[in-house]
Order: C-alpha cells, then sequence, then structure tokens
C-alpha cells in the first residue's frame, strides 16, 4: 500500500511502485511526499525516520510558512529548504500582496490553474532543479527523501511529477498519483475550510468555494504542463533545458531508481 498512515501528518505515499517506460516501476522506499511535519508525533517520527529510514527532507515551502510552522527537529535527518516561491531567493512569495513586493498573491493562490500556470516561471524553476538533483542525489546514495510544502498537494506535487516524469511515468499514471491526495483532502475538509476561512476573511461562501476548488484536479497539472508547453517547448525540454538533466544521467537514474514491475 502507497499511502502511509501517520497520526497527524497528512496525504503521505511511497511514489514506489508507480508503473514507468519499460516494464519496470519506481523502486520503493525512496521517495516519500506528504504534509508539513510541524506536527509530527512521536509516533510518526519513528515511523517515518526509524522504520522508513527518511534521512532528508526537502522543504519547498516559503520562509514565512517554514517559520510560522518549522518541521520537527530529528538528530541525523538533513533539512533542505528549497521555496519554490520565496523573496529571498526566489523574488516571488506565496502570500498575501503587500506594498513594493512582487507576490504570488491571493488572485493567484485562489486561482489553482493561474497558481500552477505560476511556478513554472524561469525563477521557481531554478528552485525545482536544486530539488530535484537533491532528491536524486540522496536516492542514488540509497538514502530515502521526504518531499513536502504545506499539505503535500501542489508544490510538493510538481516536485513528485517531476521526478516521476524523469524516471519515464506516463501522464496519466503521474495524474493518478496526484488524485490520491483527495483521499486525505476530503477525510479533513472541516480542517481545511477553517483554514480557508481565515485567508477570506470570514467569508464562509469564499471559503467553501476555495476548499472545493483547492481539490486535486486534472486541470491544475494540466496547467502546469501547458506553461512548460509555451514557456520551453514541453516538459522534455524542461527536464534537459532547465533540470539539466541529460540523456546519459536520467538513463543512469532509470536503472539504479526503478526495478522490474511485478
Amino acid at each position: 500500500m502507497r499511502s502511509i498512515a501517520l497520526q497527524k501528518i497528512r496525504n503521505v505515499r511511497d511514489l514506489g511502485g508507480i508503473p514507468v517506460e519499460g516494464g519496470r516501476a519506481v523502486a520503493p522506499g525512496l521517495f516519500f511526499r506528504g504534509a508539513a511535519l510541524n506536527e509530527a508525533t512521536p509516533e510518526d517520527q519513528t515511523l517515518l525516520f526509524s522504520e522508513l529510514g527518511i534521512t532528508c527532507v526537502i522543504d519547498v515551502r516559503c520562509g514565512w510558512e517554514r517559520e510560522a510552522k518549522p518541521d520537527i527537529a530529528v538528530p541525523g535527518v538533513e533539512n533542505l529548504h528549497i521555496p519554490f516561491f520565496d523573496l529571498e531567493k526566489v523574488g516571488v512569495e506565496y502570500t498575501e500582496p503587500a506594498a513594493g513586493t512582487k507576490v504570488v498573491g491571493r488572485d493567484v493562490a485562489c486561482d489553482p490553474l493561474r497558481f500552477y500556470g505560476a511556478m513554472s516561471n524561469v525563477l521557481t524553476a531554478a528552485q525545482m532543479r536544486e530539488a530535484v538533483h537533491c532528491a536524486f542525489s540522496h536516492a542514488l546514495e540509497g538514502k530515502p527523501v521526504y518531499l513536502h510544502c504545506s499539505g503535500g498537494k501542489d508544490r510538493a506535487g510538481i516536485l513528485a511529477m517531476l521526478i516521476l516524469a524523469i524516471l519515464g511515468a506516463s501522464q496519466e499514471d503521474i495524474l493518478a498519483d496526484y488524485l490520491l491526495t483527495n483521499e486525505s483532502r476530503d477525510r479533513h475538509y472541516e480542517k481545511e475550510f477553517q483554514r480557508f476561512l481565515r485567508f477570506a476573511d470570514g467569508n464562509e461562501e469564499l471559503a467553501h468555494k476555495l476548499t472545493r476548488g483547492h481539490r486535486a484536479n486534472p486541470e491544475n497539472l494540466q496547467a502546469f504542463y501547458d506553461s512548460l508547453d509555451v514557456r520551453y517547448g514541453g516538459i522534455e525540454a524542461f527536464i534537459v533545458e532547465v533540470l539539466q538533466i541529460d540523456r546519459h544521467y536520467r538513463a543512469r537514474l532509470k536503472e539504479q531508481l526503478t526495478v522490474p514491475a511485478l
């Protein structure tokens, strides 16, 4: 079972077992994705870091998100902060608009299609390149990696999508993994609603609309693919030219990080 049940951390699953080209599948136990780890209980920590052996966490949240809800510190576990939207490192930030700053604010954050399209901008792409290479370098050493944003859906979803695409997964299988997020979100609708209620300044109608609209929808992922087509000529060109994964390195990744499909 790829989904992993934890006490406080939602939407956690292993990318292992997802089919890739050549009759193979992603090797199990190397790439995990999920929500932020700030509420991880001792039991959650034992499962993630002792039983699953995760040795590296890649956190793609903004700086303000990380400061407000920092991941728990675990001895011997590397925690890398590679924000996809952050004023200091990227020049854009996922937050509310502020005077004098260029942000991905409410207007974009409230519109999933625009949000996914914004993630392929050249500055964010540089952060994606760093995150992808960090994930692969650890996995090649046999060190399991945990990828997360806030809820484990959007930014972590795109990072997982890129890893899967590089390893040879089809768009259909990538989408199937992405949509698994809805199982977790539907179980936690009320918590999501309360989060969006604060974001919507108490407007319940808007909060319900945002909660329903921020499920994992196929159109979101397609918006990212479409933005890659427009900006870079497609995902394959993005992988080679922007992520800097050449065919030799990609062949090595496929050989070492995939296994024969069952």
